[in-house]
């Protein structure tokens, strides 16, 4: 894979802007429900090689599903986080820290000592806590537009709130319009659609009532501080979609900041595509996950 564009470092970060080579096609959510690990998730497995757990956003339970198809040579880990898609929250109470512990359980239970990290917005801060928690197991991690921690420098943006009035209302579908809405390329509706197709599309705006009334408030409760970023020594690739700028979306300022507290990020831009990546080029996404992770194999620990 090749870039376009090289900037000086900080700190061992590395900002890089790719050319597009977009792999689009009418991939779709769903087929044969995937096994129950009994631990509030369930999962896809496919393939051989390095294994890569993919975790997905808020909203997002299969925002994955295309992805997991295009990565050839490496064993692919797709979950359902508890509260999303097949799997359940049964307690209403779970912390970030319980959700990489699932996630690492997951790993555990496949037999799995170690693995590449693909984490989505929020799934990127449970990339981030799990390789704090458990270290050994993250090899390595690629982080699309990751949710925390905030940057002090980001656009101002009064979305979620909307999002969370909306919600409260009972109007998933207006929340879902402001939030993820707001930071999402104008069509993603159509993209979403078919992509997902309408019943998973009609999903994804459900399961914001997980997000609105639990999860949300196990983010705000994360301590990035406490989760000792700075110690981390895997290496990070941070992903921004490149119509967040356009969109003023706050993600390319929080990738700035916290590619300054680790030790080993990288920064990359991709072009034509916003926080929805996974669902508008899920070419581009894999052949961006591909190249890093290839660059960072797991037997050379």
């Amino acid at each position: 894979m090749a870039y376009a564009g090289n900037s000086a470092t900080s700190r061992g970060v590395t900002q890089r802007t790719t050319k597009r080579r977009s792999n689009r096609g009418d991939a779709h959510a769903g087929g044969t429900p995937p096994p129950d690990t009994g631990r509030g998730h369930r999962l896809l497995g496919r393939g051989g090689g390095d294994a890569v757990l993919l975790v997905h956003a808020s909203f997002g339970a299969d925002w994955f599903a295309p992805l997991a198809g295009l990565l050839p040579g490496l064993r692919v880990v797709r979950t359902h986080r508890a509260g999303y898609g097949r799997s359940r929250d049964l307690s209403g109470r779970l912390s970030v820290t319980d959700h990489t512990r699932h996630l690492a359980d997951v790993l555990g239970a496949r037999g799995i000592g170690q693995a590449h990290v693909v984490g989505h917005s929020t799934g990127g801060t449970l990339a981030l806590q799990l390789a704090a928690a458990h270290p050994g197991i993250v090899r390595s991690m690629v982080l699309l537009e990751p949710a925390l921690p905030y940057a002090a420098d980001e656009p101002r943006s009064d979305a979620m709130r909307r999002a969370v009035t909306a919600a409260e209302q009972g109007d998933l579908a207006r929340a879902y319009g402001h939030f993820p809405g707001s930071v999402c390329s104008p069509g993603y509706l159509d993209v979403m659609t078919r992509v997902l197709g309408t019943e998973g599309f009609r999903k994804s705006v459900l399961s914001g009532r997980y997000f609105f009334e639990h999860e949300r408030a196990a983010f705000a409760a994360w301590d990035a501080d406490a989760a000792g970023l700075e110690a981390l020594r895997q290496p990070v690739l941070l992903v921004a979609g490149g119509e967040g700028e356009r969109l003023d979306s706050p993600y390319r300022a929080r990738n700035r900041a916290l590619a300054a507290r680790l030790a080993r990020a990288e920064q990359v831009t991709l072009p034509g595509v916003s926080h929805a990546m996974p669902l508008e080029d899920p070419g581009l996404v894999a052949w961006t996950v591909l190249d890093f992770v290839r660059r960072h194999p797991v037997d050379a620990v």
